[in-house]
């Protein structure tokens, strides 16, 4: 196992758990008996779209990250960076888009974070 992509899994995790933690301690309290309003519709296109830009994006780094290693040519730093930016998006986004505090969505939201950092860190590494 690769320890530093593990840490980058783990870092992803905690980004993602906190920030459903602090945006839930953020959220105004519901008056007694009202239920907790439901998302707007657009906010699930808006995921996607995150997650797409973020497969994509982190797909490229991986495949030019190692054809680098015999072709020499390197893909921009600048891609990282906007790769860095959008797995952080990902990460924010169900904190953002009012997904409530619950032990399965904590355990959804902390398993998907671990993915999205393990692919970060390995696309950043495989960079010679």
């Amino acid at each position: 196992m690769n320890p530093l992509a593990l840490l980058g899994a783990l870092a992803a995790l905690i980004v993602a758990v906190a920030g459903l933690a602090v945006a839930h301690r953020l959220r105004p309290a519901l008056p007694e008996g009202e239920p907790a309003p439901e998302p707007h519709s657009v906010l699930s296109t808006i995921g996607s779209g995150l997650l797409s830009g973020f497969v994509l994006l982190t797909g490229f780094l991986v495949a030019t990250g190692w054809a680098a290693r015999t072709t020499h040519v390197l893909p921009p730093v600048g891609l990282y960076a906007a790769d860095v930016c959008a797995g952080a998006a990902v990460l924010l986004y169900p904190a953002l888009a009012g997904l409530p505090f619950t032990a399965r969505h904590v355990t959804a939201v902390a398993f998907f974070g671990a993915l999205v950092g393990y692919t970060l860190t390995a696309a950043v590494q495989l960079r010679p």
